[in-house]
């Protein structure tokens, strides 16, 4: 009876939710500790200041929240039984906290990096230039992110000497197969829902696996007070809300994107008339105490019409991913077991090439991940992935290709401080590599050093594989335009092993004031089993194994700035080389990202409560590359062959015989706030380029009927301005 008594009194638990803010602002205070007293029990707040702390006994209860830029602050709660008490801690602050753009470097829960770039929602909502604050586009202000061939027209883009198809980007827990709207200019999320990015450009968690360059992760916004956001330009009209209803957390957003300015009177007029919309959703729903359900959805739907010959024939572009996720809070350890679900399917049809191009891509299975700490200074996070991924379809080929396979792979860290100043995380991965004939050993191991609160060094390792035909991930535009079409060759030919890279990485970061902060990277990026390919003499494109190999390395620096008497800034830095060898028939040749040296600058100022004035400039300069000549092969028309006919090789000549000109843009953005209007609008006055008309981006070298080699130039972003109009409720 006795036992009975004692079970019943342990099981009478409640649930404590509360958020933690600033007391002079009213801002969320992300990273705060909030600790019950007298126990270990303890949680901390997400970017959206929120917390949840399960299993709390039925008490009058202490709880402490603290953070290290404000004054503790204590409070005493009585904790119903099977039931939820809400709190707000207010914090007096005791410095200016950094805002925007960040590196990570205090110890935090889960597997340490080397380096960790954040771009806030504020930095995103105050972008200049940033094409209606697109959250991937965003990253192009980050050092070593270089846009791809089709240059500042496509959001795709490439890292530290990568290709478009070697990073990933998810939404929380649930990966985006397709981030992107039809032709890459901007992703399908939209930045009102978005609280934070953080982007790993190096050695990222152990969980991630199949991308060779980065993993971009936009965290969805958690906000305890309802509240919906609205916009509309000449290039996209947009709404969401972001709430919760009793302890349900929800949000939803659905976006129509229009790029009249640009593919109309700035760009092809009539003859492409483009539709874009997207849609997300995401509920939270408590399942108990210590178990609660996350369903996802991100959606992006996608039609051109194009007149090229004056017929009109279209593309259609959509992609969907879903996910339903399990959250548990088991005291010591938390768990997530995520089901996901992706597909990305197009059809094109143009009246410049006789055929079409129609597949399909699909992804599902589950993924278990949980971290668990022994004491302050052991903590292990495992987990395991298992799914089916398959692809069917042609690209322009009267073959139609079918393929399934299987994955799966395990994963464990242990994160160890021995010592205060030191922190060590090892980590392995066992990956069965998509759509290869590879199973992969990935280590990965990373030093911290905590010199100082104001001094931190980091070293780093990690060994990535990736499937060599990560390329279909990207759209049909791809292909056409960014001249992948013998990579689809190769794919026809059959299985090739996985791409390989070693990446060694050391960074440091000083805070040079409360408001100033300095980071140093330098990398190591070793290449090898890349696939190559030979032509033949009709120049037909054939595989010819993995033996390509190649290197990039370079050096990055960040320097930011907190808002000091309304100003705030930041600007980077990036060195970077990089070569590869790709083709048997080939010599090595410098590509396209080779010795870029970038440098992007932004600044921004209030004035009073209303009016704020940013500025971005980037300036890129380098680049020199010997580009591959594509050749069309010489099928006539109205025959069932396909008149798209790709023979790769190096135009003879020096190295660097093709040099892309310096790059420079100016963006400006003017808004005003409102706040005493109904529904809170704010206007803005933007300008994209404001004065390089002819900014060339790149440059393209192609044979004519006559077998003449001919140089093309491909010009940048235009003129561009937007009058918009926004707002809250």
């Amino acid at each position: 009876m006795l036992s009975l008594l004692t079970i019943l009194l342990f099981a009478q638990t409640g649930l404590v939710r509360g958020t933690v803010v600033d007391s002079a602002s009213g801002v969320a205070v992300g990273g705060a500790n909030i600790v019950l007293v007298g126990s270990e029990r303890g949680a901390s707040t997400g970017d959206n200041g929120g917390f949840v702390l399960g299993s709390v006994k039925a008490v009058r209860s202490r709880f402490v929240a603290s953070h290290v830029a404000f004054e503790p602050e204590t409070v005493d709660i009585d904790v119903p039984a099977h039931g939820v008490v809400r709190v707000e801690f207010r914090l007096r602050p005791k410095v200016i906290p950094v805002p925007g753009v960040s590196v990570q470097s205090r110890r935090e829960r889960g597997e340490q990096q080397v380096t960790v770039r954040e771009i806030s929602s504020e930095q995103l909502s105050r972008n200049a230039g940033g094409f209606v604050q697109d959250p991937v586009r965003s990253l192009s202000f980050l050092p070593g992110v270089a846009p791809s061939a089709r240059g500042e027209w496509s959001g795709t883009y490439a890292v530290r000497g990568g290709e478009t198809d070697e990073s990933s980007v998810w939404f929380g827990d649930v990966e985006l197969l397709w981030p992107y709207h039809l032709l890459g200019f901007s992703s399908v999320l939209n930045p009102d829902i978005v609280e934070k990015i953080s982007f790993y450009p190096s050695v990222f968690p152990s969980r991630y696996g199949g991308a060779l360059s980065s993993i971009a992760v936009m965290q969805p916004k958690q906000l305890e007070r309802g509240e919906g956001f609205w916009a509309y330009d000449p290039m996209n009209m947009k709404a969401a809300y972001v709430g919760n209803l009793g302890d349900i957390d929800f949000l939803g957003s659905y976006r129509r994107t229009f790029y009249n300015v640009l593919f109309g009177p700035m760009g092809a007029g009539t003859y492409n008339r483009p539709s874009y919309s997207d849609f997300t959703g995401q509920c939270a729903v408590p399942l108990s105490p210590k178990h609660r359900l996350r369903l996802t959805m991100v959606n992006g739907s996608d039609h051109i019409t194009s007149t090229l010959l004056g017929i009109d024939e279209t593309m259609n572009e959509a992609g969907t991913s879903l996910a339903a996720s399990i959250e548990s809070d088991l005291g010591s350890m938390k768990t997530d077991l995520v089901f996901y679900s992706n597909t990305h399917e197009f059809d094109l049809t143009p009246s410049a090439w006789w055929g079409t191009a129609v597949t399909q891509q699909t992804e599902y299975g589950l993924r278990l991940n949980a971290i668990g700490a022994f004491s302050d200074k052991a903590e292990l996070d495992w987990g395991v992935d298992l799914g089916r991924v398959g692809f069917t379809g042609n690209l322009l080929t009267p073959q139609t290709l079918a393929r399934e396979d299987n994955t799966w792979a395990l994963y464990a860290a242990l994160s160890l401080s021995p010592i205060k100043q030191l922190g060590l995380d090892l980590g392995i991965r066992y990956e069965d590599v998509r759509w290869a004939l590879d199973k992969a050993m990935q280590p990965r191991a990373v030093a911290s050093l905590f010199l100082t609160d104001d001094m931190t060094f980091k070293a780093g390792y990690r060994r990535l594989y990736q499937h060599s035909y990560s390329f279909l991930r990207n759209s049909c535009a791809s292909f056409v335009f960014d001249q992948q079409y013998d990579d689809y060759k190769l794919f026809e030919l059959g299985a090739l092993g996985a791409k390989e890279a070693d990446h060694y990485s050391v960074a440091s970061e000083f805070r040079l004031a409360p408001e100033t902060r300095l980071s140093v990277e330098g990398y190591l990026k070793e290449y090898s089993r890349l696939p190559t390919w030979k032509t033949d003499i009709q120049g037909v494109v054939y595989d010819a194994g993995n033996d390509g190999y190649g290197r990039a390395s370079g050096v990055e620096a960040v320097l930011e700035q907190s808002a000091v008497n309304g100003w705030s800034g930041w600007l980077t830095y990036a060195l970077s080389w990089c070569r590869k060898q790709q083709g048997t028939d080939t010599t090595l040749y410098w590509d396209k990202y080779d010795r870029r040296n970038s440098f992007n600058f932004q600044v921004q100022k209030t004035f009073g409560p209303e009016w704020t004035l940013a500025a971005t400039f980037h300036l890129n300069t380098g680049a020199p590359y010997t580009p591959l000549l594509y050749t069309q092969s010489p099928n006539q028309i109205n025959t069932s062959d396909i008149r798209r006919g790709h023979s790769a090789y190096v135009i003879e000549g020096e190295k660097n015989s093709a040099r892309v000109p310096t790059y420079h843009r100016l963006d400006l953005k003017l808004s005003r706030e409102l706040p005493k209007l109904p529904l809170h609008p704010h206007m803005y006055i933007e300008i994209i380029n404001v004065y390089n008309r002819q900014n060339v981006y790149n440059l393209v070298q192609f044979e004519d009927r006559n077998g003449n080699i001919v140089n093309g130039r491909s010009t940048g972003i235009p003129f561009t301005p937007l009058v918009g109009i926004g707002g809250r409720f």
